[in-house]
């Protein structure tokens, strides 16, 4: 099945005019949408990554995603072709993670791979805004069958290494579960596996009173920032504000325009329903090898919740941190962090980058 090479989507961008906030989304617009636009295509096209789409027969389905192929080795077995698959997290797009794959400077001959996974980016800009009387919303069964033919159409081989970040450590996780003999070894970084997620959370969404990644108001895009570092209540911190104010007005409406209203309220809601194959309390998995990184203080997805998953304690050496039972099983932690942010405002993929490089690049034979 040959994929199709789509154009990148580019939206108009809006300022509306109003004393305080005009000057605010002025200078964080201008940035964000100018200098922030430009440096993101430079980057996209520094990372030789192509958007491209392709059909999935047995889903019925078209997915889209990115992918660098690779440069000719000599006598490469093509059963035998070093991949690393890259799955994104919650409201992001395929192409938001071509910064951090450029910075592992993975060398040409591996392919790269970034699906994007449904309720996300195109799926909401070809489907749910064109036709939202039809649109279903994802389930996790779907987005692993999806997933997983998707390996199959594009033919990804026996030698892939895959990373999956918040959500995406989710799909990561269980794609690897479920295609061991294509996903050889993954990095999980706070991977939403359903009893992982925090409760207070869960419950918020659930009640409403949370606004997590569905902003309504000014205030809720400054406490998500908040949030994504090491909680709005967190005094101790370098930082209080990971975010500078004047971005926050531009964070607010790009939101807002990412999806229709409610959208990743309504996702979640799904995704956050117990079944009986995704609501299991310890890791069903323990044979396959990973490495699992944690931030200490991440407010979503509960570091205290993954460790008991993980089956992780301390280790009798001191030196070697924590020990996961399942022996494949690698468990580091990033102290003072949370999700997205470190307390002293450095990002999470910065401070994981030397160690992801390191894992991932390690393929068979």
């Amino acid at each position: 099945m040959a994929a199709t090479i789509i154009n990148q989507r580019s939206s108009p961008q809006t300022i509306i005019r109003v004393p305080q906030r005009k000057i605010e989304a002025l200078v964080g617009g201008v940035l964000m949408n100018t200098i922030g636009k430009a440096a993101q295509k430079h980057i996209l096209n520094k990372s030789k990554l192509v958007a491209k789409e392709i059909y999935l027969p047995t889903c019925d389905y078209a997915m889209y995603y990115h992918e660098r192929e690779a440069t000719n080795e000599p006598n490469q077995d093509a059963h035998d072709q070093p991949t690393i698959i890259f799955f994104h997290g919650l409201s992001m797009r395929s192409e938001e993670l071509a910064g951090f794959i450029k910075s592992l400077d993975i060398p040409p001959h591996i392919r790269i791979l970034c699906p994007e996974q449904m309720g996300h980016g195109r799926d909401i800009d070809n489907r749910l805004r064109t036709d939202p009387d039809n649109y279903t919303m994802p389930t996790h069964q779907r987005m692993l069958e999806s997933t997983s033919e998707f390996l199959d159409v594009v033919k990804c081989s026996s030698n892939t290494n895959a990373f999956g970040i918040s959500l995406g450590g989710a799909v990561c996780y269980y794609i690897q579960h479920h295609r061991p003999d294509i996903i050889q070894r993954a990095i999980l970084v706070s991977p939403a596996i359903l009893c992982c997620v925090d409760k207070d959370l869960v419950n918020g969404i659930r009640d409403g009173t949370s606004n997590f990644c569905c902003l309504k108001s000014r205030q809720d895009a400054k406490l998500l920032m908040r949030d994504l570092s090491t909680g709005r209540d967190d005094d101790t911190r370098k930082k209080k504000d990971p975010v500078p104010k004047f971005f926050l007005e531009t964070v607010y409406r790009e939101a807002r325009k990412k999806s229709p209203e409610g959208h990743f309220r309504e996702l979640l809601l799904h995704l956050l329903e117990p079944t009986e194959e995704y609501a299991a309390a310890k890791d069903v998995d323990t044979e396959s090898h990973r490495l699992v990184i944690w931030p200490e203080k991440d407010r979503i997805i509960n570091y205290e919740e993954g460790k008991q998953f993980f089956e992780v304690t301390p280790s009798d050496n001191k030196d070697e941190g924590l020990v996961s039972k399942s022996a494949n099983t690698e468990f580091e932690c990033v102290a003072d962090c949370g999700h997205v942010f470190h307390s002293d405002g450095r990002g999470i993929f910065d401070i994981i980058r030397p160690r992801v490089k390191e894992y991932l690049l390690n393929f068979k034979g």
